[in-house]
């Protein structure tokens, strides 16, 4: 009995927490309650990650204009979650390092294959040049074809492209290697449309003026020619030495060359195909 007895005085004697040190304790427990739900949390969503397919893609730090050779710090990559709509994404930043953005491309956009394409090579047998363009060019960029179209008619142009191949083909045969009747018929012919010349009057003064100028088209009067049929750009426009605007284009020699004996007399316009 005496042993109990100093067990409950010994109890008895046992210090209870401080009001500070049960703050402490409470403050601990709450501290590991939310890093145990933290974790929680955590693990649970990367298993949620891990059942979910990621694809890596290709995405723009700042933004890019249009027209603009897209550079190595212009790009990051970053994982988004699969789908079949970002089939055409660019996976590294190698893929699309170099090429030309075709439209503006904002900040942290997706790039994708259709806003960006490589420069523009020039191939075998071209030559480059700087025309001088009438209007607006600043929707042009590397890599776009055009056409280059004067503000006159093709008779002012030095060795104008063929505009209707078709209308200039010469009919096959002699023309002169016909029968008997068929010339005695023309003459006849002619004969009776003279007669009738004759009957009706001349023609009046507008009517032959209009004839002529079928046949024999003015320089102007706002009347085009094409200069060249096909063209590439293969650099944006810019501001000469003389103020002028200009810009770079791939065709062949003899194109370049009809280009340069007619830009300093008439406007020349591109027509993007």
């Amino acid at each position: 009995m005496e042993l109990f007895h100093l067990a409950d005085k010994q109890s008895l004697n046992v210090k209870k927490p401080t009001l500070k040190q049960r703050r402490t304790m409470r403050q601990t427990r709450t501290v590991l309650a939310a890093l145990c739900a933290g974790l929680a949390v955590f693990f649970a969503l990367q298993s949620i990650s891990s059942s979910v397919a990621t694809k890596t893609a290709v995405t723009a730090t700042h933004a890019i204009k249009r027209g603009q050779t897209i550079r190595a710090d212009d790009l990051k990559t970053v994982q988004i979650a699969d789908s079949p709509a970002l089939a055409n994404v660019f996976s590294t930043t190698d893929d699309a390092k170099g090429l030309i953005a075709q439209v503006n491309i904002e900040n942290g956009s997706i790039i994708a294959r259709p806003m960006a394409r490589a420069s523009p090579v020039i191939g075998h047998g071209l030559t480059t040049i700087d025309v001088k363009l009438s209007g607006s060019s600043n929707g042009l960029i590397d890599g776009d074809k055009v056409s280059l179209v004067g503000s006159a008619a093709c008779s002012a142009v030095p060795n104008p492209p063929d505009q209707n191949p078709a209308a200039n083909q010469q009919p096959t045969g002699n023309p002169t290697a016909t029968n008997p009747s068929d010339a005695n018929d023309a003459e006849e012919k002619a004969a009776q449309g003279q007669a009738k010349t004759g009957e009706s009057g001349a023609e009046t003064s507008d009517d032959a003026e209009a004839s002529q100028s079928e046949e024999m088209p003015t320089q102007s009067n706002g009347q085009t020619c094409t200069l060249v049929k096909l063209a590439t750009v293969t650099g944006n426009p810019h501001r000469d030495d003389g103020g002028n605007v200009t810009t770079q284009l791939a065709m062949p020699p003899q194109d370049a060359a009809r280009i340069m004996a007619v830009q300093e007399r008439m406007p020349i316009m591109a027509a993007k195909l």
